[in-house]
């Protein structure tokens, strides 16, 4: 049989779900919010769901509270963790925003990449309009992956951030 004859097998849906991300899009549009809100500093948050579909969205404060680094608040990673778990579904990603740069992981992200089971989404805000891409960080290895926008599906959106708490914001 030759090359071109080859008929593809077809993949089963969870194989094919963990090439790509979907996202509600109220979720998308709050995630790129909350890195315009928390700019000059970078934002970062969480998507739960599973088999790459996220069904909630977690924003949280940066640990770090600096314009190049990151890390989720580890009391708001744990309350965010927990309230997957209740609802049967797991961190299928972790977001953050790059405010200077491109929407690629860094060396420092690279190196830092513990979950490898998670997808990476970097927000670019870097030029006019935000820059979005998924990543798969495994042993320092980087896999770009599609950001499916769902339209017309919504998502839960979680304002975890004490800063929001402090001004009187609503969680």
């Amino acid at each position: 049989m030759l090359w071109w004859t080859r008929t593809r097998r077809k993949e089963s849906p969870l194989a094919e779900a963990q090439r790509r991300l979907v996202i509600p899009e109220n979720i998308y549009r709050r995630m790129i919010i909350h890195c315009y809100e928390e700019r000059p500093l970078e934002a970062c948050g969480l998507l739960t769901g599973a088999s790459g579909y996220v069904a909630a969205g977690y924003a949280t404060d940066n640990q770090e509270r600096s314009p190049v680094l990151y890390r989720v608040d580890d009391r708001q990673l744990l309350t965010a963790v927990e309230e997957a778990h209740q609802k049967g579904q797991e961190v299928v990603a972790i977001y953050h925003s790059h405010v200077a740069s491109e929407a690629v992981p860094s060396r420092t992200d690279i190196a830092q990449a513990t979950w490898p089971e998670a997808f990476y989404v970097i927000i670019s805000l870097k030029a006019r309009r935000p820059r979005v891409r998924a990543w798969r960080i495994v042993d320092g290895q980087v896999s770009e992956h599609l950001v499916v926008l769902a339209r017309h599906v919504d998502g839960e959106w979680f304002d975890l951030r004490q800063a929001v708490r402090r001004a009187g914001g609503s969680v």
